[in-house]
C-alpha cells in the first residue's frame, strides 16, 4: 500500500473516532446523565468536578478529541506546504480546539461550571475557552482566505460557512437571553468545526505551488 493510501486510511479513521468521542459519546452521557440538558447545559458540565460520568467523560471523550484533532491537523497541514495563510489557519484551528479540550481534561470546571467565582480549576478552565474561541475564530478566518487560491470553491464556502456559524455560535453564547440554550450553541460550535475537519479528511488534496 502506497504512503498516500495510508494516510488516507489513517485520516478516515481518525475521522471515525472524532465523530465517537467528541459527538456520539457526550451525547450519549448527556442522555445517561440525570439532570442534564443538551440544549441548556455546556458539554463541559459532563466532565465536571462531581459529575455522573466525569472520568469517563474525560479519559474517552475530551482526552481523546484533543490529540486526534490536532494529529488530523498536523497530517493535512502537510498538504497545504507553501500556502502559508492556510497552513497557519488551519494549525490555530487545531491548537484551539487541543486547547479546549487538553485543558479541560486537567482542568475541570467546578459542578454546573459557574462563570464566576469557584476553584482555581474553574477559573483556569473558563478563560481557557475565552482563549480557546479566539483562537479557533481567528484561525477559521485565516483558513477562509488562505485557501482562495487552493482548494474548490465547495470546499472554500464549508470553511466560510463554518466560520459564520462558529462566530454565530459564540455570540448567542454569551447573550445573556440566550443562557438557557447555550449548550444548542456550543454545540453548533464544537461540532461544525469537528465536521470541518472531517470534510477536510476526507476531501482536501496535496497542493502545489505554482
Amino acid at each position: 500500500m502506497s504512503e498516500r493510501k495510508q494516510e488516507n486510511r489513517l485520516l478516515l479513521i481518525l475521522s471515525v473516532l472524532l465523530f465517537f468521542s467528541g459527538v456520539l459519546l457526550p451525547e450519549l452521557i448527556g442522555f445517561l446523565s440525570s439532570d442534564y440538558n443538551s440544549m441548556s447545559n455546556y458539554l463541559s458540565e459532563l466532565g465536571a468536578v462531581g459529575a455522573e460520568y466525569s472520568s469517563f467523560i474525560n479519559f474517552f471523550g475530551f482526552f481523546p478529541v484533543a490529540i486526534i484533532a490536532l494529529t488530523i491537523v498536523l497530517i493535512l497541514r502537510k498538504r497545504l506546504y507553501g500556502y502559508r495563510l492556510a497552513e497557519l489557519g488551519l494549525l490555530l484551528l487545531g491548537i484551539g480546539i487541543f486547547m479546549g479540550y487538553m485543558v479541560s481534561f486537567f482542568f475541570p470546571c467546578d459542578y454546573g461550571c459557574p462563570v464566576e467565582g469557584g476553584s482555581l480549576s474553574n477559573s483556569i478552565h473558563n478563560l481557557n475557552a475565552l482563549i480557546t474561541y479566539l483562537v479557533e475564530v481567528t484561525g477559521l478566518i485565516l483558513l477562509s482566505f488562505g485557501l482562495k487560491r487552493v482548494a474548490s470553491n465547495q470546499t472554500r464556502f464549508l470553511v466560510f460557512f463554518a466560520a459564520f456559524i462558529t462566530i454565530f455560535g459564540i455570540v448567542m453564547m454569551l447573550n445573556p437571553t440566550q443562557f438557557e440554550m447555550k449548550g444548542l450553541w456550543q454545540r453548533s460550535v464544537e461540532y461544525t468545526t469537528f465536521a470541518l475537519l472531517i470534510f477536510l479528511s476526507l476531501n482536501l488534496k496535496e497542493q502545489t505551488v505554482n
